[in-house]
């Protein structure tokens, strides 16, 4: 009887580290495929924003019109939020 359990004890052991591994190796491709996607947006940022910069350089007076036009909205939404 205690033969038995010895057995399927080391039956037990290799199939546990196997499932280890194959967990572990799950893990690695799954933080592979997040570091591949960090990427991929950080350098979609990137693109953006040098395009937003250069859009703003060539036309300064919409820009400047844009921030102005969203103070005031946002100075608006406040005054109200306050006055409650």
């Amino acid at each position: 009887m205690a033969d038995k359990k010895e057995h399927s004890e080391e039956k037990s052991e290799p199939t546990t580290e196997k499932k280890k591994r194959e967990k572990i190796k799950g893990y690695e491709k799954l933080i592979d495929r997040l570091k591949e996607e960090q990427a991929e947006l950080q350098n979609e940022l990137n693109r953006d924003y040098r395009e937003a910069r250069r859009y703003v350089r060539t036309h300064p007076e919409e820009g400047v019109l844009i921030g102005f036009m969203g103070g005031i909205a946002l100075g608006f939404i406040l005054g109200k939020l306050g006055r409650k």
